[in-house]
């Protein structure tokens, strides 16, 4: 057994540098450093890996005081591991920088601008930041290696991303805000110095009833979630996307569209658990007949459905009732392949009753159970040997 596991190692050791940087650099950069221990050979060879990756959130376990312990007590050992491995790193062109971290300490809030400051002058092609402090460095929103772009505001229900006055991302094509509280102003500053921007994700909360005008015209995909939304409020999403082809929206529906210019638009996937108003669920469906592939989860409507005459390919998730599933076949002439969650298996008349497309085809999906989650270390940032 011993002597396997000597010449697996002995192959991997004859394998080029740059080959074993790359297999280091698609796994956590704790366990990149461990691999240190291995031989000689191994010592320093993580130091040149592209992706860094700093995880420091909190683990949901069945054990609260296996919880206490890892989250309390161990920021030091963080601090010094990422500080460390900052310092070691030999990559001029990092690819991904990834930092998260939901259990606030002052220790590690001063030391975040720090982690992120080094990452970019190791220009940096993608950030993904989820902390708790909502104002970032400047050289973050002046980077001209920076093309995707992820920030979320951990464990906090009350922060508001704080931007500068002045952003240029000349290469940023990917942009990804996860907020709790209202941060459209800023948001719409941001994209301002965005030139090139191409796909637009946003989390946001709603509380007010300004309408928000989205005038990109180089996005092709947006996605817009709201947690959670003021009733006494409606507002109006307007989109003048020219290029947009792909739109989703989840979470509450608490806005009206209007699509001023969505010529490019060919799917679309509507995910909303709630609405402020009624005639919203209509709204929305009337303002995307055109589209070719369309994914709905849990759709409570009442009134008919709109005529989609461009549409291919329907997904229905969640659980359906037979009638549901009729009118949609009914209002979709084009349509090729349903995908189904789950009906109700007492009633199989969907799949005998007349439908508008002649060759559609009715597919059942299964489901997977997720593997179980499986436990970490009390510490994994003690006792690294850089």
């Amino acid at each position: 057994m011993s002597s396997t596991i000597e010449n697996v190692d002995d192959m991997l050791s004859m394998l080029p540098g740059e080959v074993l940087s790359r297999i280091l650099s698609l796994m956590p950069t704790k366990y990149a450093v461990r691999t240190s221990v291995l031989s000689k050979r191994w010592r320093y060879t993580w130091t040149s890996v592209t992706n860094l990756d700093f995880d420091y959130t909190r683990r949901l376990r069945s054990n609260e005081n296996i919880i206490t312990k890892f989250v309390d007590g161990n920021e030091k050992n963080f601090i010094k591991f990422v500080d460390r491995a900052l310092k070691f790193c030999k990559t001029s062109n990092v690819e991904l920088f990834r930092l998260h971290v939901s259990n606030y300490h002052h220790a590690i809030g001063s030391s975040v601008s720090n982690w992120i400051d080094n990452a970019v002058r190791l220009n940096v092609r993608e950030l993904d930041i989820c902390v708790l402090q909502s104002r970032l460095p400047l050289s973050v929103f002046t980077c001209k290696t920076l093309t995707n772009l992820r920030l979320e505001l951990s464990v906090c229900d009350y922060c508001v991303w704080e931007f500068p006055s002045s952003i240029y991302l000349p290469c940023l094509k990917t942009l990804e805000l996860v907020g709790y509280c209202n941060p459209f102003i800023e948001v719409f500053n941001f994209i301002r110095g965005c030139p090139v921007l191409e796909s637009l994700s946003l989390e946001v909360s709603s509380n007010d009833e300004e309408d928000y005008i989205f005038n990109i015209p180089t996005l092709k995909r947006l996605k817009l979630i709201y947690i959670s939304a003021t009733d006494c409020y409606e507002n109006k999403i307007v989109l003048h996307v020219p290029k947009l082809e792909y739109l989703f929206v989840g979470g509450v529906l608490c806005s009206f569209f209007e699509m001023k210019d969505v010529s490019s638009l060919v799917g679309a996937s509507i995910a909303c658990w709630q609405s402020t108003s009624d005639f919203m669920w209509a709204d929305i469906l009337n303002k995307i007949t055109g589209v070719q592939n369309l994914s709905i989860e849990i759709f409570p409507f009442t009134s008919p459905l709109p005529i989609f005459s461009n549409m291919k390919q329907l997904e229905l998730k969640g659980t359906w009732e037979s009638g549901q599933i009729i009118q949609f076949l009914e209002s979709c002439p084009e349509l090729k392949i349903l995908s189904i969650d789950f009906v109700d298996w007492r009633d199989f008349k969907v799949l005998k009753i007349p439908r508008a497309s002649p060759h559609c085809e009715i597919r059942f999906r299964t489901w997977k159970s997720p593997p179980p989650q499986e436990f970490e270390d009390d510490d994994p940032y003690e006792g690294f040997a850089f």
